[in-house]
């Protein structure tokens, strides 16, 4: 059995919440009513300002509870066929406009019915293309976050990287989602502009 949840996560800029998050906000909520969670995920993410310069723009992702660990089925009949598309479609659009200068993520945080903690999942890339190249290794990472999950006995947050096709296979441990996100930011410092001398004379 597979269980969406209706609240997504999701960080960047106010014309990334417009031009992304809200269309596909409405998307995730369709799913959500075709796949209702008994239990709803408790997110307890606060944005808030930091003084941390990062070079990750932008995210978005999906929360599933995958009762029998039902990951496959998820990643075939929903994320394949209904969510990725939408969420890519937009975010080619963006990342275009934005430049390619900077990581952008698509994530699924995944929560087995059976389990306390959480896999959180980031594709990331600077480049559709490279999003894509990390989404082939989704399937192998849910199998690995299974067995993290099946020995977890605490709400722990496994964070799984995927970066254009590269997978961490040991996961950063955090409490809390929103302890993970910042640990996920602080992976990619912001790369500070080059300094140009000024002509003399």
């Amino acid at each position: 059995m597979i269980e969406v949840s209706e609240k997504y996560f999701t960080f960047g800029k106010s014309t990334f919440m417009k031009e992304v998050v809200i269309p596909v906000g409405e998307v995730i909520e369709d799913i959500a009513r075709e796949h209702p969670c008994t239990d709803d995920i408790d997110l307890k993410i606060t944005p808030r300002p930091t003084a941390f310069l990062s070079g990750l723009e932008a995210l978005i992702g999906v929360s599933v509870f995958l009762a029998g660990w039902a990951g496959n089925k998820f990643l075939d009949e929903i994320y394949d066929a209904k969510l990725g598309p939408a969420i890519k479609s937009l975010l080619k659009t963006y990342i275009e406009k934005a430049g390619p200068d900077k990581k952008y993520s698509l994530a699924i945080l995944a929560r087995n019915k059976g389990s306390m903690g959480s896999a959180l999942i980031c594709c990331v890339g600077s480049s559709i293309n490279e999003i894509e190249s990390s989404e082939k290794h989704i399937p192998a990472t849910v199998s690995i976050a299974e067995n993290f999950l099946k020995s977890s006995n605490e709400n722990s947050i496994y964070l799984f990287v995927i970066d254009n096709g590269k997978v961490n296979l040991e996961p950063e441990v955090y409490q809390s989602h929103e302890k993970a996100l910042e640990g996920l930011k602080r992976m990619y410092p912001a790369k500070m502009p080059a300094r140009t001398s000024l002509p003399k004379g």
